[in-house]
């Protein structure tokens, strides 16, 4: 045989063999496809030891009361004097009556259907009876109609026939008053004791940007209210009339309806049942819910701040100053808040004339009583599962809580069976979850998982695993809610390199634990010791571990830094009981998308969890289509980079900006969205624009404007993310500012400042390489870090672009030393840990804080000379200052270090009734407060904040209340240093 035949032949075989061989991996392929499984088959799992809560019990629970009775969304409850009714009105029109002192009811009656009488109709938000019903039938009905319409929301009076059951003549209604209608429209009716209706307003605006009308502060519209008006006497022009005792009857500009102003969203009132006293829950907007005791002409502060937060400083305030609020809840326990009634029912003495509210978005239920002017005693009653959208009380006093979501009544009860755990587990390896907890190997039947996009947190890395009880699976709805079954565990263990680049040197911080107990997810962590060998449960308050990181980089070889782990209330900021699907954040398709490593095993991770029914196999089978439901590594530069920007912004930003997170702007960042549907494009900020010309969300192929990179790139407040991290994630802001550069701008949109800048540096960065003259490349930085935007294009240069050393160093010095604090949160990541300014802030570790030696010489100039501090100016020691507040030149002698700090921090927690602050109404509607010097028959005498003295003729004053409130502000140590802080406290101890 030839040369040329063997080769012909040779050829001809391999081509077989090569044919043969691909068709028996395709074989093998499906075969694996068909039948292996990374895990074959579900290991039982003996259920965690996490049960129950190591936290003491809540006094109460609630119950469900009226078992039998559904209603559709419920939004307003009233009786009618006379009956023993309740009567229900739904969100969309219909209200529905029954009588309650039968708790075995059934069925309820129809009342109306407004919807029939007005289609217009989207909301009936509230609904009151005349307290002479029995003479004259009226019934008063608040409802809304589509947003934005000038008369939109509406009062009406009707009549009700004379049945039994009660039905209301639809054809009988009279529309007394009307406002605009939109997101906040307040609408609760409530009559007063002395006979007039009491309407609340909202601002008329979405829940964010806030008050996009101006309409807190401003007096000459009915919204943001609360309004009196006299519906037995109708005026000239109106079928209503002015009481003449009303606040602004008279006054130019306001309009006469209003009773008191300054309300973001007024959601649900109530007059006290003997003293008369009216109270409103009123809606936060970003960081409080509100609870007022409402005085006559009382300003209550939105728009230009929230609580004590300022929202818009600038706006012109009303014609009274603004007041505090009575009780004011941070939103790490509360979001949404509904106020409630006073309990006078003998059921549970012990909550006589107690004052119950809640919250929507937690479920919380609290407690207060208010005598002498003053808040007395307040608690949390119960944690509950509702979503508290109105309250209901009886002709007994008996309080009822309605829930929209389940649409029925509950009630208050001692609780039953606690859910405190005095054996809940204080050690991880006590927990049940690990075989060796020294060595990280978690027991049988608890699942290891990974996923596509995991959050930055600052360097650290994470392990996860997933445990169900046995022969239980997660139930899938509509392909989107994944229910947990009870006593689902997840696990988080926490790791970080102490050698960054060294996988060798990880060090376990913390194991976190989420345990759903059937109603609610529940969020622990155990801090691990030293030796790595267990980890200890973390109390409720939460926990810090100091940490010394070698970074490998010249400036900087070891930093010092601070792992905060959370306290359990802020663990619930994320992980809300609000849409149980969102609860969980990480254990969800887009992100379990994936391989996965089982052993010495890679497979498809939706695979083998639906193989071992951890998953319902239609999740597996659905991710395989054409619209997979996955996430990437967004540091994965082989992926789209759209998908990894998308992919970032789900996984770090996502849990806070949706609806209902708690973030507060009213943007949308999950990665499935369109990219319309994020409203962030072209968007302008609602919570500044940190100097940043024309400044938008995202400014679409301007990343100079956008203030989310903004955010992202800084240190200081306003930072981004908000919380789980404290260090600039470089990669990251590479990545959303090359996206953010990549999409098509906005037609019409202006980008000249920009342009000019970015020209402007880039001749810098050529004069640079061929200049040598420092003093004119200084000049020219100086020049681009005039605006904020000019910052960020600098810090381009020092992260992107190959630069000198020297260069390097000039850019830093200029942007850390920066006069603007805009410009030095870009520049401060570069400091070396010891010359970053350390604030304390306002979370203050008193403990350590106290054991800092300070210097009473640096105190006394802090105390007399520091403008931010302004001390003398309401204290005198030695006769030097003011006597605003107390004499301070003995008070080393009657309080210690702690008990001084503690004044400090909490200045109205423990406060002499001498310097309660005194709030006087005046018959003009001007509200004056102060210390209270003087008050007799001939005269009230005030000394203010600004030490003046104010008299005031008895005569003039409408009410005086004393309120248990220091004039001294809240979180006075926030800006200064722990170093300045001990020197004042020294200076403090040694007046003795």
């Amino acid at each position: 045989m030839s040369a040329p035949e063997n080769k012909n032949r040779l050829d001809v075989w391999f081509l077989f063999s090569a044919v043969l061989a691909c068709f028996v991996i395709q074989v093998t392929a499906i075969h694996a496809e068909d039948s292996r499984f990374g895990l074959e088959k579900r290991v039982p799992w003996t259920t965690s030891r996490v049960k129950g809560t190591p936290d003491p019990a809540l006094p109460y629970e609630t119950e469900r009361a009226f078992p039998q009775l559904k209603f559709n969304q419920p939004l307003a409850i009233a009786t009618a004097p006379g009956e023993k009714r309740f009567f229900v009105a739904e969100r969309k029109g219909k209200i529905f009556s029954f009588h309650y002192e039968d708790q075995q009811r059934s069925e309820a009656d129809l009342f109306l259907d407004l919807k029939l009488k007005e289609p217009g109709l989207n909301e009936i938000y509230g609904i009151t009876f005349h307290p002479r019903f029995a003479e004259n039938r009226y019934v008063y009905i608040c409802y809304v109609l589509k947003p934005e319409l000038p008369e939109g929301t509406r009062v009406s009076r009707f009549k009700v026939l004379d049945t039994d059951p009660p039905r209301c003549d639809p054809d009988s209604e009279e529309i007394l008053i009307d406002w605009l209608s939109g997101g906040h429209n307040g609408g609760c009716l409530r009559f007063g004791p002395d006979g007039y209706l009491y309407i609340s307003t909202g601002d008329g605006g979405p829940a964010s940007p806030p008050d996009i009308h101006n309409a807190g502060q401003d007096v000459s519209n009915l919204l943001s209210c609360i309004l009196r008006i006299d519906v037995d006497h109708a005026g000239k022009e109106k079928p209503y009339s002015i009481p003449a005792d009303n606040p602004f009857v008279n006054q130019q500009n306001v309009r006469p309806e209003i009773w008191a102003f300054g309300f973001r969203n007024p959601w649900k009132m109530c007059f006290h049942p003997e003293n008369g006293d009216l109270w409103v829950g009123d809606v936060g907007w970003e960081l409080w819910e509100l609870v007022y005791r409402v005085e006559k002409g009382g300003n209550y502060g939105w728009s230009i701040r929230e609580g004590m937060q300022p929202v818009k400083p600038g706006l012109k305030p009303g014609p009274t100053p603004i007041l505090p609020p009575t009780v004011a809840h941070s939103h790490r326990e509360a979001r949404s808040i509904t106020g409630g009634y006073f309990y006078q029912s003998p059921r549970l003495k012990e909550l006589n004339d107690t004052y119950i509210y809640g919250d929507y978005s937690t479920g919380k239920l609290w407690g207060l009583r208010y005598s002498d002017k003053r808040v007395n005693w307040h608690e949390e009653l119960a944690n509950s599962t509702l979503k508290v959208t109105a309250f209901a009380v009886d002709d007994t006093g008996e309080v009822y809580i309605v829930d929209i979501e389940g649409g029925g009544f509950h009630r208050l009860v001692p609780i039953k069976e606690s859910e405190h755990n005095p054996e809940f587990p204080t050690l991880l390896s006590q927990t049940g979850l690990f075989q060796d907890t020294a060595k990280h190997e978690v027991a049988p039947g608890v699942i290891p998982y990974s996923i596509n996009a995991p959050a930055w947190a600052d360097y650290a890395t994470a392990e996860r695993f997933v445990a169900l009880p046995d022969e239980t699976t997660i139930d899938v709805v509509k392909k989107k809610i994944w229910n947990f079954p009870k006593d689902s565990v997840l696990v988080k263990t926490i790791s970080i390199e102490t050698e960054r680049g060294n996988p060798a040197s990880a060090y376990r911080l913390e194991t976190q634990l989420m345990h759903f107990n059937g109603a609610r997810w529940l969020g622990y962590s155990y801090r691990w010791n030293e030796d790595q060998t267990d980890a200890t449960l973390v109390p409720a308050s939460g926990d810090q571990i100091k940490l010394a990181i070698a970074t490998g980089e010249p400036a900087e070889k070891t930093i010092s830094y601070e792992w905060p782990i959370p306290s359990r209330a802020e663990c619930a900021v994320c992980h809300t009981p609000y849409q149980n699907y969102l609860s969980i954040l990480s254990f969800e398709e887009p992100q379990l998308n994936r391989s996965q490593k089982y052993g010495a095993t890679v497979d498809h991770q939706l695979r083998s969890l639906a193989h071992i029914k951890v998953l319902p196999e239609s999740v597996w089978t659905d991710s395989k289509g054409a619209n997979a439901n996955y996430l990437v590594d967004p540091y994965d530069t082989g992926e789209a980079l759209n998908s990894r920007a998308r992919s970032y912004l789900h996984t770090n930003c996502r849990h806070c900006h949706r609806s209902n997170g708690g973030g507060g702007a009213t943007i949308e960042l999950g990665a499935t969205l369109d990219i319309d549907a994020m409203k962030v494009m072209g968007v302008k900020p609602t919570q500044g624009t940190f100097g940043i010309h024309d400044a938008q969300v995202i400014a679409p192929s301007d990343p100079y404007r956008s203030v989310l990179l903004y955010r992202m790139s800084k240190l200081g407040k306003g930072r981004m993310p908000y919380s789980g991290s404290s260090c600039v994630d470089t990669r990251g802001t590479r990545l959303v500012r090359d996206w953010i550069e990549s999409l098509p701008g906005i037609s019409g949109d202006s980008t000249f400042e920009v342009s000019r800048l970015r020209n402007r540096q880039g001749q810098l960065l050529s004069d640079a390489v061929q200049i040598e003259d420092q003093e004119f490349v200084s000049q020219k930085i100086q020049e681009v870090l005039g605006t904020t935007s000019g910052g960020l294009m600098i810090l381009r240069s020092l992260d992107d672009t190959p630069i000198s050393d020297q260069m390097r160093r000039l850019m830093i010095q200029l942007g850390t030393e920066h006069p603007s604090a805009q410009i030095r949160d870009l520049f401060e990541r570069f400091l070396p840990e010891e010359q970053r300014v350390k604030r304390l802030g306002v979370k203050i570790d008193s403990a350590a804080l106290v054991s800092i030696p300070g210097d009473s010489r640096e105190g006394k100039k802090l105390f007399f000379e520091m403008a931010g501090l302004q001390c003398r100016n309401c204290h005198r020691v030695h006769q030097h200052g003011k006597e605003l507040g107390p004499d301070l030149t003995q008070i080393g002698k009657k309080l210690s270090r702690q008990e001084l700090l503690e004044n400090i921090i909490e200045p109205s927690r423990k406060i002499d009734e001498k310097y309660f602050t005194c709030v006087v109404v005046l018959r003009s509607g001007k509200v004056i407060s102060g210390l209270l010097l003087k008050k007799d028959e001939t005269v009230v005498r005030l000394k203010d904040a600004k030490n003046e003295v104010q008299e005031i003729a008895p005569t003039e004053i409408e009410s005086l209340t004393m309120q248990k409130k220091s004039i001294m502000p809240d979180q006075l140590l926030r800006d200064l240093t722990a170093e300045q802080a001990a020197h004042l406290l020294a200076y403090l101890e040694s007046l003795k």
